[in-house]
């Protein structure tokens, strides 16, 4: 049995509106079809889109960290050898 909400979950839009390469909408996170369904959507199923856009968001972080930390140069201690080795 469906749980009764009492609010109004609201969209998960942030104004950005552009599709990034994998379909996704920039801002949110969601495809074509949940933006364009958002408003037909149960509850229960405005709920678990706003769970897909929430996992995509992570990866999509982790995945932007990764490439940046292989965008970084190795370089070498800079600190001098106070030893003499």
């Amino acid at each position: 049995m469906p749980q009764l909400e009492l609010f109004h979950i609201p969209s998960p839009c942030i104004g950005v509106c552009q599709n990034g390469t994998n379909g996704f909408c920039k801002g949110c996170f969601r495809n074509r079809d949940e933006r364009y369904q958002w408003m037909q959507l149960s509850d229960e199923g405005k709920r678990h889109v706003i769970k897909l856009c929430k996992s995509r968001k992570i990866r999509w972080i982790k995945k932007q960290i990764e490439i940046r930390q292989q965008q970084i140069p190795v370089t070498v201690d800079p600190t001098p050898d106070l030893f003499g080795d």
